[in-house]
């Protein structure tokens, strides 16, 4: 314990500055110097760790899955949404239009091609309905929204596949599904505009008088769908002229022609998140009750585990030297996946965070920080199938520098299966990795089987003994 001071000094410069002789043209500091340095490499410790329900979670995202899913091996997952709606601040439907020469309106959901879990050809169906009261700000993926819609009135239905032969209006990479609603909502939106156009000034104003939109799955078995963009078309009647051969002359004659908008969409802007559901296998249940630390989401199992922090600080402070500095604490999971019907595979990333401070960091939309003391992420290797968090310095580095006892809750963390958006900052030289987006992983069903007991914590550093 008598070394703290001369550690936490220490610790922020490289340890081939520290553990480096000053040359022989300069006896300053020499004296220090003068010893034998080695590196030393512990990978002994282990990590115990359980699967716990996650059944509720912050479900709030741009990310919006649609469908009923059933697959053996993993288990029946519900899924719908609900959001506000973001409306365009002028409506580019000219004022001399009357309201009788809008048509038609359709509700347009875009997914990418291959953004869906399940069969491509299984027939499903969805309904939409109006909100009449706004969506709690606390809303997530259990909230109830008996009493915020009426359920016996959609605004429209749709039967639909996801394969390409099932939609409309599809482009490269991408298709929709096209959901008819009435004309006279399109009617009533263009009449509040042209009554009072203040309230489309703002997302909040707009909510007073339109709350959003519910979109439930109503039929099918087969597959969760990812929606990634969803807007209001309405179509309209514009007059025209246009030109005729009659006889052989160009005669002008006045016509119709149909032309669109878009009213409104759901943009990060506004309040959306999904509601939905999953019940998992007989057989994952089973094998998280012997114990196995099985990662299932949405909505399924997280694993918490027991970071051995305190054996780590007692190797380092235990050690006989006079110089020391901490190089690098790494720590490597095993992820095995689990035999189901649609290859439902592990998470693209995982989150390694505080178990006491989970639920507010997703709720406040935190972001693990460049040297993040409470909160890691990792990429999954699906060469090696493992997941490693290797950025765990500062956090081990803390808990010394603060000469406190060690407890429970610095040493109990969550994973959580995420979706990472980073970027690069810095130079050529030194990059360095910042993210910019983490949430909990929504876009496709995840599955796998954490390896606790093979999991791997790697702790280095750099000692001298001075002579």
């Amino acid at each position: 314990m008598n070394r703290f001071p001369l550690y936490i000094t220490l610790a922020v410069a490289s340890s081939a500055t520290l553990l480096s002789s000053c040359g022989d043209e300069n006896n300053i500091g020499s004296s220090i110097t003068k010893g034998e340095v080695t590196i030393e490499v512990d990978s002994l410790f282990s990590v115990s760790g359980r699967a716990i329900q996650d059944a509720q979670f912050d479900s709030r995202s741009l990310e919006l899955l649609i469908g009923r899913l059933s697959a053996e091996g993993y288990g029946e997952l519900e899924a719908g949404f609900a959001s506000r709606l973001m409306p365009a601040s002028t409506l580019p439907i000219p004022d001399s239009i009357p309201l009788d020469s809008v048509k038609s309106m359709v509700l347009r959901f875009r997914y990418h091609s291959n953004a869906f879990t399940g069969d491509s050809l299984a027939p499903q169906q969805l309904s939409v309905y109006r909100l009449t009261r706004q969506l709690p700000d606390d809303i997530d993926n259990t909230t109830d929204l008996t009493g915020y819609y009426d359920e016996s009135a959609p605004m429209g239905s749709r039967s639909y596949t996801v394969a390409a032969l099932g939609t409309v209006n599809s482009q490269k990479g991408t298709r929709s599904i096209d959901v008819p609603l009435s004309p006279e909502y399109a009617r009533e939106v263009i009449r509040q505009y042209r009554t009072d156009p203040s309230v489309f000034q703002w997302a909040s104003s707009f909510a007073e008088v339109f709350p959003g939109i519910v979109v439930k799955s109503t039929f099918g078995r087969g597959l969760v769908a990812n929606i990634s963009n969803t807007e209001f078309v309405t179509y309209y009647n514009t007059p025209a002229r246009t030109t005729v051969i009659v006889d052989g002359v160009g005669v002008a004659r006045d016509t119709l022609r149909r032309d669109s908008a878009s009213l409104f969409a759901i943009t990060p802007e506004v309040l959306s998140a999904n509601i939905m559901r999953l019940r998992p296998s007989q057989n994952i249940v089973s094998r998280v009750a012997a114990g196995e630390c099985i990662l299932m989401s949405p909505g399924g199992y997280n694993v918490q585990i027991d970071f051995p922090a305190q054996q780590i600080v007692e190797r380092y402070l235990n050690d006989n030297f006079n110089l020391g500095v901490i190089n690098t604490l790494t720590y490597t999971v095993p992820a095995q996946t689990i035999a189901n019907t649609y290859n439902i595979a592990p998470p693209p990333y995982l989150l390694m965070v505080k178990s006491h401070k989970a639920r507010e960091f997703f709720s406040s939309n935190s972001l693990p920080e460049e040297n993040d003391k409470e909160v890691f992420w990792a990429a999954y290797d699906a060469d090696k199938k493992q997941y490693m968090f290797s950025n765990m310095r500062p956090y081990i580095i803390d808990l010394m520098q603060r000469n406190t006892p060690i407890t429970e809750e610095d040493t109990q963390f969550t994973l959580v299966p995420v979706s990472i958006t980073t970027e690069t900052a810095g130079s050529s030289y030194n990059p360095r990795t910042i993210v910019t987006k983490c949430q909990y992983y929504i876009a496709h069903p995840s599955m796998c089987l954490l390896d606790i007991p093979a999991s791997k914590v790697k702790f280095t550093y750099s000692r001298q003994v001075i002579k």
